[in-house]
């Protein structure tokens, strides 16, 4: 399979009205990572690229795939078989974490 990419998009015809209007945004990136967790359970890598809020990127997304203004682009996903497996990294930090409140921590 040659890699792919996937583009994750809101659609703005389809999201709540006013301030909940902004809630496609962890619609979409709920799906993106769900997306990938499939991709890496199928023994494939992949990567999240960030289109949006980049007027730039996501605007030249919409023109080279032909999407109506209300279709945003989120971002786009690469997906492929990796070339090299890379050891999983832990990023789990103790002091990282509140428990109940706030706690400010020295790092």
């Amino acid at each position: 399979m040659p890699p792919l990419a996937i583009v994750v998009c809101g659609c703005l015809d389809k999201t709540l009205e006013g301030t909940e209007q902004e809630f496609w945004i962890q619609d979409c990136s709920a799906a993106t990572e769900h997306i990938l967790l499939m991709a890496h359970g199928l023994g494939l890598g992949g990567v999240w690229t960030a289109l949006y809020p980049l007027k730039e990127r996501y605007e030249g997304m919409q023109q080279l795939l032909h999407l109506p203004k209300t279709m945003i682009p989120l971002n786009a996903l690469i997906i492929g078989y990796p070339k090299n497996q890379a050891e999983a990294k832990d990023k789990w930090k103790e002091e990282n974490i509140s428990y109940n409140k706030w706690m400010e921590k020295n790092s």
